[in-house]
């Protein structure tokens, strides 16, 4: 699911206008800075002081991922920078293994159960080829055809996300019974994480103007953890995939609670 996520989420934009929109100004490089090092470093130092291991190197490497694939579309639904999260998406998605990498074998002392091959590999068939394959679709369609396809792919990627959805939330129910406590405190650990990174990221960002900083925000919290499973693999551990499925809650739910977050001219 995380393969077709990424290859259908490269099919809805046009390589042309994410270059452009890459080069055009500094603000997608200062987003992909504080999203993919800033935020990271931030949580390594703070979460070093007050959580144990586990929560500790969930908490980092969840901020170590891009944004979802889903950002996009959720950007153009609250009237921000819809093109600004594609590119940010897009290219975090080609920049993140190598923070990911860098955190998890310095700062969280994981080389002992990192295989740096297997790692290599998943990175290049999660990320890699699915770039590639859209490339190679675009050289043997039409322009037309290419047009209709991006205006059409939407309504699969929300098809495949709901299969996401489901599908990582396997194991919950059965450690929801056996040990409650935990799925509570991951649970809590997930809307705190996210509603604390929003906060952080829309006030740092300030700078950048209202509508960027909402932008970026969304694009701060709302990781594709995902992906993280798919190219770590069983590095950091079988519960990770319990929290993997609890990190979907505020994604699916946060959107809606902090509408007038996002719309601040909207408040009265």
């Amino acid at each position: 699911m995380v393969f077709l996520l990424f290859v259908f989420a490269i099919l809805q934009i046009s390589f042309g206008d994410a270059a452009v929109a890459a080069f055009k100004g500094s603000t997608v490089w200062i987003i992909l800075a504080w999203q993919l090092v800033a935020l990271p470093l931030l949580a390594l130092l703070v979460f070093g002081k007050f959580l144990q291991n586990e929560l500790l190197v969930f908490g980092v490497v969840a901020l170590c991922s891009c944004a979802i694939t889903a950002t996009t579309a959720l950007s153009r639904m609250l009237g921000l920078n819809d093109a600004m999260a594609l590119v940010v998406g897009l290219i975090g998605s080609l920049l993140m293994p190598v923070p990911l990498y860098l955190f998890m074998h310095y700062g969280l002392g994981l080389q002992a159960i990192l295989d740096p091959l297997n790692y290599l590999y998943r990175v290049l068939l999660f990320i890699v080829v699915p770039f590639l394959l859209v490339y190679i679709l675009r050289r043997l369609v039409s322009e037309q055809q290419d047009a209709t396809i991006r205006q059409h792919v939407s309504s699969v990627v929300i098809g495949l996300l709901v299969v996401f959805g489901l599908a990582v939330m396997d194991g919950v129910q059965a450690l929801l019974i056996e040990n409650p406590k935990v799925v509570l405190f991951y649970v809590g650990f997930s809307f705190a994480l996210s509603i604390g990174v929003q906060l952080i990221t829309r006030y740092a960002l300030a700078f950048l103007g209202a509508r960027d900083a909402s932008t970026a925000a969304i694009l701060c919290a709302y990781r594709n953890v995902g992906v993280i499973a798919a190219i770590a693999g069983d590095s950091l551990g079988n519960n990770f995939l319990i929290f993997l499925g609890l990190w979907q809650l505020p994604m699916y739910t946060l959107p809606v609670i902090l509408r007038r977050f996002y719309q601040p001219e909207q408040t009265p």
